[in-house]
């Protein structure tokens, strides 16, 4: 935690969002001492940022997969969607570090973690604290994903933050569904979908340009990272994949019954289609980002909140 700024915050904050384990956004608190920035991390797609649906009383959200021609292919309705995230950290530009108090903050990571962040109900494991930030612009927030080996402890209740019976357990990314779309050729309804991955990666969201977002002290900052989910799968991106590997070329697997399901998954018995499909939609994530400042407090980012994103991604 940074050194708490010599200040008495006696603002509220409103944090409104769009399902269930959020703060509602007709809220108040008032935030500790001298911490005035409070983040929140959400899984949003192109045509809409709340969730869309419900199968037995299971938050869902579907998303848009997108062919290597620009086509829709088919549609993926998820019922599970969680990242592990081992650190955060926000960053000023060069050219607004002049004293030695923002030099040490640039040091210093805002969000310790491990986290387990629902891209569904947009609900974070344990509970993203307020943290205090110098006043200024910030137009850098550095993401560290990191695969949950199990000896992980839930700050808030000490309790294990993952067990083996947690889908999560032993990845970094775990996306579970159904898929419905056509698969080389062939047209698939509501067959099981898994995207599973082990990664430890930092990924750098720099704001192009000089805008960023503004932290104030005399008011709260209200942070949003939204990744778009539309954007992992979308394969007509040639900056994310040149080499045109297309979706609709996955193996679809069958199970012990002749069931068919697909699984994206680094193993040794992938295809090699498979591998490079999932490799773009590794690269696709790291470009997926918008985040800014929530100005009117409705819990999203509006056209004139967010950053166009620029990632420079380190592994």
């Amino acid at each position: 935690m940074k050194k708490l700024l010599n200040l008495l915050l006696g603002a509220t904050f409103l944090l409104g969002v769009a399902s269930c384990n959020k703060t509602n956004s007709s809220a108040t608190d008032t935030l500790p001492q001298g911490e005035n920035t409070v983040l929140s991390i959400q899984g949003v797609t192109s045509t809409t940022q709340v969730k869309s649906a419900s199968i037995a009383s299971t938050p869902t959200i579907s998303i848009s997969i997108t062919g290597k021609d620009s086509s829709l292919i088919g549609t993926a309705t998820l019922t599970q969607a969680k990242i592990a995230v081992k650190e955060i950290q926000f960053n000023m530009p060069d050219s607004e570090i002049d004293n030695e108090a923002e030099i040490e903050q640039e040091k210093e990571v805002e969000f310790n973690g491990p986290y387990i962040v629902d891209l569904i109900t947009d609900s974070i494991t344990p509970e993203l604290k307020p943290v205090a930030l110098l006043p200024g612009t910030y137009t850098g927030i550095k993401l560290k994903l990191d695969k949950i080996e199990g000896d992980e402890t839930n700050e808030d209740d000490g309790s294990a933050l993952a067990t083996e019976t947690d889908s999560i357990y032993q990845h970094s990314i775990y996306l579970e569904g159904t898929y419905t779309g056509v698969i080389q050729q062939q047209k698939y309804d509501n067959i099981p979908f898994t995207v599973k991955y082990d990664m430890d990666k930092e990924i750098n969201f720099n704001t192009n340009g000089t805008k960023g977002f503004k932290v104030a002290l005399d008011s709260v900052n209200n942070i949003i990272v939204a990744f778009n989910l539309d954007d992992w799968f979308n394969f007509a991106n040639r900056e994310t994949n040149p080499d045109h590997v297309d979706f609709s070329d996955l193996t679809v697997q069958t199970d012990a019954n002749g069931n068919p399901y697909i699984l994206i998954e680094k193993t040794e018995q992938q295809s090699d289609v498979n591998a490079a499909v999932q490799e773009v939609i590794e690269h696709n994530l790291e470009m997926s980002t918008r985040y800014g400042k929530d100005e009117d407090h409705d819990g999203h980012l509006g056209n004139k909140e967010d950053d166009d994103t620029a990632n420079d991604n380190g592994e």
